[in-house]
């Protein structure tokens, strides 16, 4: 199939979007039609942590009365819990971890997020404002609201999926309202932090809003050389054209300059029989050393996102919303890894192995919505009929390491090696990195058109059913370590995805539902092909996912109880050797994770707040070629997680006292059919208070992992791990004008 030109596709559409609002502009300011319905931009009333809407325009009913499971983290309970990026937020949602991969089965270290919903990986279905956000990077919180975590298929929501579910970013934009905060904090992992939220309206129609953030340190082990570096500057203009119709237009700029440490060194059974240590992690006492060379290993990241957002009410039966953005990402790194030697020198690490990224990524994504309300005798309709246009290109450059490696005389070490029990600081280095031409790209385009009806029977009933047809088109090149590189690849293939719920509404407080979903995941949806064309023509992968589940609010709607019980099965490319050395892919292999959760969020009193969650995962492999890898379990999923966060509030909200437990029942990293690492369950706590000093002045302490427990929480087949955070204390001031 010939590729179609996206961009004029793209730009098609944003000129038939750009129609209505052209005559929306010409209206007198005056017009009588009313506020927006769809502008969601921290359109939600907060009971505590609880928030009744997410900030999709899709999902058009509140989450009490919609049939998936939805956990948001608000700005709230990120500001008391003193959280700043997307992995710990995380940490606040059972069933979602952010360790874990699948390098060789293992597991991938990685200083870029990685998140695992349900058992499947979903680091390719991170989004902002309900645009994919595909980059391998870190991301800041400074410029977020709200962090909304959507479980189940969710193909027809979003498009391409691995299974699990997404995670969506909700950005800060400006209002009709003046505002500004200022807030500083340091901890004991040396990381000093500053950010800036200014909102100010400009005029009776036009407000702006600038949010800064600069960071530096994270030392985390206090080993004298990691460290993280982040400024971000992040703008927002709104202009009111009139009550039917609005303008924003958003701005986000960060750069990071980190020099991160990938892991530390993880005894296999070679190098504990040969430095006569314990099978496993490194002594904990020795966790505080560096164990990559001193002067070579560095992280540069830059992000830019410009976005473009036009809501206009056509009248009370339509409304029209568009939203364009340009992004993009450079990645470029070098990080030490901590990988043993073999044979007489097995007790010792080669300071040659390093991972050595530089990545470029470019995104043009524009989408036009219009939802549509609508009533035929005792059937109500919300209808959301969209398009969407999209095209993605990412470039793996291959790098070709050019390091002399040198001791404390500068004599020159044709195999320099580190013991990790005994380090001397004697290896340096000199040279840098160059590009070899062995890249991997992707070139992707998107149009897709979706379908979301959600229907009331009466007043009791509720039938949801959501449609998403994706044409999805990528080409490119890849390199292998064995097989060489390949140009002239591609994939293309059209698919549909859906989904179907019915929900009873015995009270108006309460709602029983049925789900029923699916993903769809085509070669190429982390933007990546493989070097071999027949694993490229293989059909998407796909995920169904049926969940039972209810939701009830108690106390005047302050506090929401869900609760639901869910299996996803998905088919899986799987490979067979037959004669002649030729392999053959299809979609053979199958994956199920199945199990229930809980949640409680809002206020059980005027003066209490709680977040709470729990989550059961049974998973494993239900079908494969390979027959020892059947009953085997997927990557990060823990059997139980729960968490629970609770705040009191007292003198008048000026004293808040909170504090939180975080459970993980272990984790088991599987590769080549055995499970080569398992980590035992491990508990930590959490402490909160703050001081409301002045009307505008308010000071905070944050305790985490107050008891210094030690765990891991992730790990690397390769020979390494990463230990989760050693206890630190933060204090925070926060000044408001």
């Amino acid at each position: 199939m010939k590729k179609m030109n996206t961009k004029k596709s793209a730009l098609a559409l944003t000129v038939t979007a750009a129609i209505p609002f052209g005559t929306a502009l010409a209206q007198q300011e005056n017009t009588a039609v009313q506020e927006l319905e769809t502008t969601k931009v921290q359109a939600t009333e907060e009971a505590g942590y609880k928030v009744d809407e997410t900030s999709s325009v899709k999902l058009t009913q509140p989450i009490a009365n919609t049939p998936r499971s939805i956990n948001v983290i608000s700005e709230r309970l990120l500001e008391d819990q003193g959280i700043t990026n997307l992995n710990d937020a995380l940490r606040n949602v059972a069933g979602v971890s952010t360790f874990g991969g699948g390098e060789g089965g293992g597991g991938v270290v990685s200083a870029s997020d990685k998140v695992t919903i349900r058992g499947f990986d979903a680091r390719s279905n991170i989004y902002v404002d309900g645009i994919r956000d595909i980059a391998g990077y870190s991301r800041d919180t400074f410029n977020y609201e709200a962090v909304e975590v959507i479980k189940g298929g969710s193909g027809s929501l979003d498009g391409r999926s691995t299974g699990g579910g997404s995670v969506n970013l909700a950005t800060k934009r400006a209002r009709l309202e003046d505002f500004g905060a200022v807030s500083g904090r340091y901890d004991s992992f040396e990381n000093a932090r500053v950010t800036l939220d200014y909102n100010k309206k400009l005029s009776e129609n036009v407000a702006g809003r600038l949010n800064l953030l600069y960071s530096d340190g994270g030392d985390f082990f206090d080993n004298g050389v990691e460290e993280y570096q982040t400024t971000g500057v992040a703008g927002s203009l709104l202009y009111k054209v009139n009550e039917a119709t609005d303008i924003n237009l958003d701005v986000f700029v960060m750069e990071q300059d980190n020099v991160p440490v990938l892991g530390l060194p993880f005894l296999t059974s070679a190098a504990a029989e040969a430095t006569g240590q314990p099978e496993g992690p490194i002594d904990s006492g020795l966790w505080d050393e560096y164990y990559s060379v001193p002067g070579r290993d560095f992280e540069e990241v830059s992000t830019q996102m410009y976005t473009l957002v036009i809501n206009h009410k056509v009248n009370d039966v339509v409304t029209l919303r568009s939203q364009t953005r340009f992004g993009s990402n450079e990645k470029e790194s070098v990080i030490g890894r901590p990988w043993w030697n073999s044979g007489e020198e097995a007790n010792l690490l080669n300071a040659e192995r390093l991972q050595a990224l530089d990545e470029e990524t470019d995104l043009f994504v524009s989408q036009l919505d219009a939802i549509l309300s609508l009533e035929s005798g005792a059937l109500k309709h919300r209808v959301v009929l969209g398009a969407e246009v999209a095209e993605e290109e990412r470039t793996s450059f291959g790098v070709t390491a050019n390091y002399t490696y040198v001791d404390g005389q500068g004599n020159v070490l044709e195999a320099p090696t580190i013991n990790p029990f005994d380090l001397q600081n004697n290896v340096f280095v000199t040279g840098g990195t160059t590009r070899s031409g062995n890249d991997t790209s992707g070139d992707s385009s998107t149009v897709a058109l979706y379908l979301l009806d959600t229907i009331k029977v009466g007043e009791h009933l509720q039938v949801d059913i959501n449609a998403r047809y994706d044409d999805f088109d990528i080409s490119g090149s890849a390199c292998g370590r064995r097989s060489g590189c390949f140009d002239g690849l591609d994939a293309q293939d059209s698919y549909f995805s859906y989904g179907a719920a019915v929900s009873y509404m015995p009270t108006e407080n309460g709602n029983i539902y049925l789900s029923h979903s699916n993903s769809k995941q085509p070669p190429g949806v982390a933007l990546a092909l493989s070097t071999n064309a027949a694993r490229n023509a293989v059909r998407p992968e796909n995920a169904v996912t049926t969940e039972l589940g209810v939701k009830w609010q108690f106390f005047n709607n302050q506090l929401l109880v869900s609760g639901a019980v869910f299996e996803t099965t998905k088919d899986v490319v799987d490979s067979q050797n037959i004669e002649d050395g030729v392999t053959v892919y299809s979609l053979a292999g199958e994956q199920e994770s199945k199990g229930y959760e809980v949640s409680v969020t809002g206020m059980l009193t005027d003066s209490l707040s709680i977040s709470a969650n729990y989550a059961s995962l049974d998973t494993e492999v239900t079908q494969d070629t390979t027959a020892d890898s059947i009953g085997n379990g997927l990557q990060a999923s823990p059997d139980d997680t729960a968490n629970i966060w609770v705040n009191y509030a007292a003198m008048d909200n000026k004293l808040n006292v909170g504090g939180g437990i975080y459970y993980n029942s272990g984790e088991t990293y599987w590769r080549r059919n055995t499970a080569y690492f398992t980590v035992d369950s491990y508990t930590t706590l959490f402490l909160m208070a703050s001081y409301q000093v002045t009307e505008d002045l308010k000071l905070q302490l944050n305790v985490d992992n107050l008891t210094d427990e030690e765990y891991v929480v992730d790990y690397s087949a390769k020979g390494h791990f990463r230990p989760g955070n050693p206890r630190s204390v933060a204090v925070f001031a926060n000044y408001t004008f």
